[in-house]
């Protein structure tokens, strides 16, 4: 495996640091000069700056003051440290929007917004785009050449929509490129359905929930994608501003599974991917370490397999406003940080530095407390990350081979929360992102890595290709499955496989549709369901199973009565009147097989399943060793240079015996044969 060029040339380390706010402390000078010594005993390398920071860049219109800036940059790198530098455009200056009330939002209910919280700006706005451009241009021409700069963040967190008139325009111009004439779009919106036909490009609206149309599933979905398009078109000219005279690096902060944007569309923009993490662990230590390598990986899938940048993640304690949250054992700190690096990530950063006084996040978790000393129990703890981070020099740009993937398509995930027979999925814990989930702890388990993919993606590098409830298929989506299923690869599909094209019309002549009933070997006839009397009153004593390899699995909502034609099953339903029949087939496509699984169950029967294809293809660990239950190991590795992280993810002692001689990369100590991991405890080994 080839190893990927470091995120930043000119700085070829781990990034240790995080958001730094020092014209908070504008007052009291001191501080700053306070905070460069904790620096440096925290072990930190790297500071992002200027988040958020226009009013105080400028105060006034066309009037800028870089003092504090320019103070902070000298004094980092004086002291040893880089500077990834935000543009502040998710904040305008009140002056901005007294000004030219126009760059402020329209919300969903045709109200215009006032000043408010952040990120209320009207991306269409030519007014706010040449004002960003401004200070973009400003910062780019004065910080190029700065000796502390290694990369740029844009904006921080995108998110949200405008619905005035300026983006409704947007939409409408958006919409007649995709479609071409009115016609087109009343035919793939299917406008017929109560009336609602459109004489005009002009007659459309944005989908608002109290005063617009919401029922034409078409029209959701599409603005759904013009909002994450225009989003991304902003960004761009974000970069080209920078870019304009700074070649550093470019980047901005993404919110892991937030549904409001198409990340992989910003990610072809971006010289790297980063992200917020920020896993709450009072669930319990595994499943949340589960779901911090299921969320790396889907980061590292962002660019095809290189790695990420942990642009926030949380010192101590995850606080969203003033809800005080479980704080991490010293043994969860550093393993949060460990497994995000196993999983892909180079670097580890925080919000935030330094605690502010006052306002919204006063309370989040820093790296220095109000206290504002290094003898605090988190602070020691982020000097340890730093320590180890240190050490890990030959780790970036390091990559992590797998041989299975599992697809996430925010597209599918807006077209299933907007159908009325599946709206209610938008739980980050319900319906798509809990099917991916299942499959991915499968092979978790079996300490198999596993790539968290786009449809987009090269399918024909994967051993196993699990499909996430494929609702949206497309035609060439169709044939590139079958590519892949015939050339010999292991395909396994869930309930609700194409059942629609991309604009949500569904298929006629059986699910699953696009042409892909003889792929899988059956039909869909009918789709029931099991609901949850805690969630739907109704069917408190309907209850159905699924019987597979001599176990019997519980349902936990859809199960699709299904008709095989060339597919047999190899699971079947145990209650209801279609016991019997099957839930579970597969079907000989090609050289390869494709499983179609017509049922939600919570886990354990993927887990079966998944065995069985381990043992079946041979798909092995990272590392040939034995270990307890709760041992996580995953490699990272790239031009001849393996590293590996075997990591106990209980809150108990965990034993491995080591096949061979390994060298401990924080010791430089040789070690071989039985080992013992305290909780929470971890190694980082490379080859001898």
């Amino acid at each position: 495996m080839n190893k990927f060029k470091p995120t930043f040339p000119d700085y070829p380390h781990f990034l240790h640091g995080g958001d730094y706010n020092p014209e908070q402390w504008r007052d009291t000078p001191e501080i700053w000069d306070e905070d460069m010594r904790l620096m440096k005993l925290a072990n930190c390398n790297e500071m992002t700056m200027g988040i958020f920071s226009w009013a105080e860049l400028e105060p006034q219109e066309g009037v800028f003051d870089f003092s504090v800036l320019d103070t902070l940059m000298d004094k980092i790198y004086q002291n040893g440290g880089r500077v990834i530098l935000a543009t502040p455009s998710g904040a305008r200056p009140h002056w901005l929007a007294d000004k030219y009330p126009e760059v402020l939002r329209k919300n969903e209910d045709f109200v215009n917004e006032h000043f408010r919280t952040r990120h209320n700006h009207c991306p269409s706005s030519p007014v706010y785009r040449e004002k960003v451009r401004i200070i973009n241009e400003t910062l780019a021409r004065r910080y190029a050449g700065h000796p502390a700069l290694i990369g740029w963040h844009l904006s921080n967190e995108y998110g949200g929509a405008c619905y005035c008139e300026q983006c409704a325009e947007k939409f409408r111009e958006w919409l007649k490129q995709k479609y071409g004439s009115i016609e087109e779009l009343n035919r793939r919106w299917w406008t017929r359905f109560w009336s609602h036909r459109c004489d005009s490009f002009e007659q459309i609206e944005p989908p608002m929930p109290r005063v617009g149309e919401t029922c034409v599933h078409g029209l959701n979905l599409d603005w759904k994608r013009f909002v994450s398009d225009i989003t991304v078109d902003f960004m761009k000219a974000e970069i080209k501003a920078v870019r304009a005279f700074s070649d550093k690096p470019v980047t901005t902060n993404c919110m892991g599974f937030y549904q409001g944007l198409n990340y992989r569309d910003f990610a072809k923009e971006l010289d790297f991917f980063s992200n917020d993490t920020y896993p709450f662990w009072g669930a319990g230590t595994k499943q949340t370490a589960e779901d911090i390598g299921f969320l790396s990986d889907y980061c590292r899938g962002m660019k095809q397999g290189q790695p990420f940048i942990t642009m926030e993640s949380a010192p101590g304690i995850n606080i969203g406003g003033m809800n005080f949250k479980k704080v991490k054992s010293n043994g969860q700190q550093l393993l949060e940080a460990v497994k995000m690096v196993a999983h892909g990530s180079d670097s580890i950063l925080y919000f935030q530095w330094r605690k502010g006084r006052g306002a919204w996040e006063k309370f989040h978790g820093a790296v220095v407390d109000h206290y504002g000393k290094e003898d605090t129990r988190v602070f020691q703890n982020v000097s340890k990350v730093g320590e180890i981070l240190q050490k890990l020099d030959g780790v970036v740009g390091t990559g992590v081979k797998s041989d299975v993937a599992i697809t996430f398509d925010m597209e599918t995930l807006w077209a299933l929360n907007g159908s009325a027979a599946t709206g209610g999925w938008s739980d980050d814990y319900n319906g798509y992102r809990k099917c991916a989930a299942a499959f991915y702890n499968a092979f978790y388990e079996s300490n198999i890595p596993t790539d968290v993919i786009g449809y987009e993606d090269d399918f024909s590098k994967y051993k196993v290709v699990v499909l996430t409830v494929p609702y949206l298929m497309t035609k060439s989506l169709a044939d590139k499955l079958k590519n892949y299923v015939k050339g010999g690869g292991i395909l396994i599909s869930t309930y609700l496989t194409a059942v629609a094209d991309s604009t949500d019309l569904c298929y006629l002549g059986g699910v699953p549709g696009a042409g892909l009933s003889d792929l899988f070997g059956l039909r869909v006839d009918e789709v029931d369901s099991y609901q949850n009397p805690s969630v739907d009153g109704l069917h408190h004593n309907c209850k159905n199973a699924v019987s597979y390899s001599g176990k019997t699995y519980p349902l936990s909502g859809i199960a699709e009565i299904i008709v095989p034609q060339t597919a047999h099953a190899v699971a079947h339903y145990t209650g209801d009147f279609y016991a019997g029949t099957g839930a579970l087939f597969e079907n000989s496509f090609g050289a390869g097989k494709a499983y179609y699984m017509g049922f939600e169950q919570e886990g354990e029967l993927q887990k079966a399943l998944v065995k069985a294809l381990i043992a079946e293809l041979g798909l092995n660990a990272p590392m040939n060793i034995t270990c307890d239950s709760g041992v996580c190991i995953r490699k990272r590795e790239g031009d001849g240079e393996n590293y590996y992280f075997v990591i106990n993810e209980s809150d108990e002692e965990k034993n491995i015996t080591l096949d061979k001689t390994y060298r401990n990369v924080l010791t430089g100590e040789a070690v071989s044969g039985k080992q013992t991991l305290s909780a929470c405890g971890f190694l980082i080994l490379t080859d001898s």
